[in-house]
């Protein structure tokens, strides 16, 4: 019997849905868009990580992105 996953990842650029298995030659981007407030401003920060890793997905601030072109697109429109 095959279990489904538990939970579904999408591109939070294009909605595209991340399969359970990736073929070698496609990789994901990992990354976080924290936003940080102190009394006097406040802060916007992107993060990228160098790999994919399963564990993080789920963290607070956590993005998720299907490609190099979803990732510029992503950092253009926040930069707006």
């Amino acid at each position: 019997m095959r279990r489904s996953a538990m939970i579904s990842i999408t591109c939070d650029n294009c909605g595209a849905e991340r399969p359970e298995r990736l073929p070698s030659s496609e990789e994901w981007i990992l990354g976080y868009d924290i936003e940080l407030e102190s009394p006097n401003a406040v802060q916007r920060s992107l993060r990228f990580l160098d790999h994919w890793d399963d564990r993080r997905v789920m963290e607070f601030g956590a993005i998720h992105l299907c490609s190099e072109q979803c990732k510029v697109e992503y950092k253009t429109a926040e930069a707006a």
